[in-house]
């Protein structure tokens, strides 16, 4: 989308299982601009996730989440035909 990335990119296998990094409440499912299929999910403290690279989203927005559950999972191929993952970690809007 024109800005510098804040986060991780973690190579992955295909469609492999992605499982929420910490406890919380799901805030946002789907769909976001370069990102593709995005899940972004609000902890304590002022803290957010987000997480794209999601082939399919198996969980809903309002819902609330334990550490390791899963999500949803990876997409066939990213970036060079490799699957991948981004995760960022926000903390009041701003990556840590």
């Amino acid at each position: 989308i024109g800005a510098q990335s804040e986060g991780l990119t973690i190579r992955t296998r295909d469609s492999a299982i992605i499982s929420a990094p910490a406890a919380g409440m799901i805030r946002f499912a789907g769909p976001f601009r370069n990102y593709g299929n995005m899940v972004i999910i609000e902890h304590q403290d002022g803290l957010h996730s987000l997480i794209a690279g999601f082939g399919s989203v198996d969980i809903s927005v309002g819902r609330k989440i334990s550490a390791g559950e899963p999500l949803g999972r990876v997409s066939g191929t990213g970036t060079g035909g490799t699957p991948r993952v981004y995760y960022e970690l926000r903390l009041n809007g701003k990556a840590v």
